[in-house]
């Protein structure tokens, strides 16, 4: 899951020969310069990689999965990263900011040296220089690193960031006296005034006085909802209920109204992702949201066969999303870290943070309210309105729609009062003033990091499970999955002779297949059911299915049971659509007829000497059709 760089000097592979970044062109091309005949050549972005594809990258380290890694060698990472971050873009005087930093963390400076080359190849992946848990030398000092860190944290913890508010010069006396209670040689005071200083002013105020302080002295600066200053400085990911019901797939019965997860490049206002999904917003339905933001969309647009650009892509500085427990999870935030991106949570009950996002929502359902089967905003809107009676839109036909909507309407429209406040100009032409500037004022950010592997970083943001090999496979909700690959790993031990957990990633929407990450070969291989005859079922329809075997007191279900009692569920739904079906034929037949005996029931047509007499016994067309639905609202354009 490395990334790839297209600054100007930068090494890249196409087709397995490698060039120099001479030039950026446009989103899908760069000008590069052959390294072994010289030759420039103009190629395609999304086929170049950082590696060779023929190379022997067995012990690369970049290759760590970041989810695979121990709690501890993850907290070891970050540790490191903190150390190495001053120093990453010292270019004069390098050598001298190394020892430095080297001798206030009690290091050597080689140590130092290998994390910030190990971080730089890697393309500045936080995995890089986690620990490789092999045996090497030197673990007894870095423990004794790890223990006067450890005493560090804790002390200003317990002391300085306390009601008693400590001064730097007593807290420093304190960790010198417990580490050398310890018998650990103290930290420098310098360290210490260090660490003191690099703390948040709003949370020592916080801390040491009270929260509502800190709140009111920093509310208007501290955390504010961030402008952008270029694209992917900061987006914005944000929910909400669509107003709209979709129906099925298969029968066109309503099935529901579907809630939109949607990400936003807040430089640009550029929609950068969306999802849409029944479910209510959930960390799936955020990872899919950001999984669709940071990668290339052109076969996305090809899958749906919208004709279009959608040129944004790219791995983010900050990401910003509601602060809630199910967005949390440890997936995205280590791969969030993996890739040096801040997660950046909204408060609770603080509008102010969601301004932008929350416009082009209240545009989007605007929009919304156009499609048959819309609720509108509320009921007063909707009136007397049949949302479910003239329901069309699948929840597919929808995605369409809005992408249709986003990358061809959204994109290029220019309301400056209204929608795109402050950016004077389309989101497509901000972006691209942003990416390559615009001549004048602007240089521009160039084109951003790309995801190197992008079905392997798919599969990363999907759900994680971890279980145990055994003969028959693994059982995940009471299925079995197997394929050859899990073979090798049947009953495996962990360093403490327990039974080893692997690492499992499921697809809600088809739980049909897995993914099954092999730690030495560091790749994710497919596992099907083992009965392969079974049919793809999604998370959803494995609830409902267990919900339908609850409510008929079936207990202690296997796959069989549950397979079984799907076809049954299959069954139902069909005959119950084809009554449906029969009843509105019988229906509309019936409305047929009783319109046909009206016409019928009209007297022949006399000479129009005696039509002026008769003209109370005429019947107009409004009234035989008075009484007669129609079948489908029909739009003129």
């Amino acid at each position: 899951m490395n990334k790839v760089q297209y600054a100007i000097g930068m090494h890249i592979f196409y087709n397995n020969v490698e060039y120099i970044v001479v030039r950026q062109i446009n989103f899908q091309e760069i000008m590069a310069q052959n390294i072994s005949t010289g030759e420039k050549a103009i190629l395609p972005i999304q086929e170049m990689t950082k590696e060779s594809q023929i190379s022997n990258q067995e012990d690369n380290q970049q290759d760590i999965n970041p989810l695979e890694l121990s709690s501890n060698d993850w907290d070891e990472a970050n540790k490191r990263l903190e150390i190495i971050k001053p120093i990453l873009g010292v270019v004069t005087n390098r050598i001298k900011a190394i020892k430095q930093r080297a001798a206030e963390y009690n290091l050597h400076p080689s140590t130092i040296y290998r994390w910030l080359e190990a971080y730089k190849n890697s393309g500045n992946l936080l995995a890089s220089i986690a620990p490789k848990n092999q045996a090497k030398g030197g673990r007894g000092r870095l423990r004794t690193v790890e223990e006067v860190e450890l005493i560090i944290k804790k002390t200003i913890e317990d002391l300085y960031l306390s009601k008693q508010k400590y001064s730097s010069k007593k807290t420093y006396m304190a960790i010198a006296q417990r580490c050398k209670n310890a018998k650990i040689k103290p930290p420098s005071e310098n360290t210490v005034r260090s660490r003191i200083q690099s703390l948040s002013d709003k949370e020592v105020l916080k801390r040491r006085e009270s929260a509502r302080m800190a709140d009111r002295k920093y509310r208007n600066t501290d955390g504010m909802f961030p402008a952008g200053k270029y694209p992917l400085d900061f987006i914005q990911i944000d929910h909400t209920p669509m107003d709209i019901i979709v129906v099925d797939e298969v029968y066109g019965q309503p099935i529901g109204r579907p809630y939109l997860t949607i990400a936003m490049d807040i430089y640009s206002r550029m929609v950068m992702g969306f999802f849409i999904s029944l479910d209510e917003p959930s960390y799936f339905s955020v990872s899919q949201c950001l999984t669709q933001a940071m990668l290339s969309k052109e076969k996305y647009l090809r899958s749906l066969e919208v004709d279009g650009e959608w040129n944004i892509w790219g791995i983010p500085k900050t990401i910003g999303l509601d602060n809630a427990a199910e967005f949390r999870g440890k997936d995205l935030q280590r791969v969030c870290e993996h890739y040096g991106i801040e997660l950046n949570w909204r408060p609770v009950a603080r509008p102010q943070f969601g301004g932008h996002i929350e416009r082009i929502i209240g545009t989007a359902m605007r929009e919304v309210h156009t499609l048959p089967g819309t609720t509108f905003s509320n009921i007063q809107q909707r009136g007397e309105y049949k949302s479910e009676k003239y329901a069309t839109m699948t929840l597919k036909s929808l995605e369409k729609w809005l992408t249709e909507y986003i990358i061809n309407v959204y994109h290029k429209q220019i309301h400056l009062s209204q929608i795109h406040s402050g950016i004077n100009c389309t989101p497509e032409h901000k972006y691209e003033i942003g990416i390559f500037g615009d001549g004048k004022t602007s240089l521009g950010r160039g084109l951003p990091e790309r995801i190197a592997d992008e079905d392997k970083f798919k599969i990363s943001l999907l759900p994680t499970i971890e279980r145990t090999i055994q003969q028959s496979g693994i059982k995940i909700d009471s299925i079995q999955y197997y394929a050859d690959a899990l073979r090798r790993w049947i009953r495996a031990k962990d360093k403490d002779k327990k039974a080893r957990k692997f690492i499992f990633k499921r697809d809600l929407r088809d739980i049909s297949t897995i993914w099954f990450y092999d730690p030495e070969i560091k790749e994710y291989y497919p596992i099907p059911f083992r009965n392969i005859s079974y049919p793809p079922i999604s998370v959803w329809d494995l609830r409902a299915i267990k919900k339908y075997l609850d409510d008929n007191n079936v207990t202690g279900y296997d796959e069989v049971t549950i397979f079984s009692a799907y076809e049954k569920m299959k069954q139902i739904e069909k005959d119950s659509a084809q009554k449906v079906k029969s009843i509105r034929r019988k229906h509309s037949a019936q409305k047929h007829r009783d319109t046909k005996r009206k016409f019928d029931n009209i007297p022949k047509t006399k000479s129009k000497s005696n039509a002026s007499s008769d003209a109370e016994n005429d019947i107009s067309l409004s009234d035989l059709y008075k009484d007669v639905e129609p079948f489908d609202d029909i739009e003129i354009l």
